[in-house]
């Protein structure tokens, strides 16, 4: 199923899940039961573009590069194993295919999306 999310919204994303659990009959999450996770990610300018490696030094943490950290979103909707109902994939001008659910710009070249 595609969709044309405004990904830049949390609520634009949770209207649209709550579409999917009209769809199916049943919900998909319980807002009173979910779990906020929240990830340290320190800057390595070693680390490729849009890539992440375990932190060596703190435990469960990622390094990565300072525009991959900036590019990120901070509020990702996980709906169990899979990403594929809020994916909207992108090609950047860049050359560079991204699931925009993910990044608030480019971060291979900090290219706003275009859609």
């Amino acid at each position: 199923m595609k969709n044309n999310l405004d990904h830049k919204d949390p609520n634009t994303i949770l209207n649209y899940i709550k579409e999917l659990e009209n769809a199916v009959a049943q919900p998909l999450l319980d807002l009173e039961r979910r779990e906020d996770v929240k990830v340290k990610i320190r800057v390595d300018e070693k680390v490729a573009p849009a890539m992440f490696k375990s932190d060596p030094f703190i435990p469960n943490g990622f390094i990565a590069n300072s525009l991959t950290i900036k590019a990120m979103r901070s509020d990702i909707f996980i709906l169990g194993e899979t990403f594929e109902d809020l994916t909207v994939d992108y090609h950047c001008a860049c050359g560079k295919n991204l699931d925009i659910q993910f990044w608030k710009f480019c971060p291979f070249c900090s290219r706003e999306f275009k859609l």
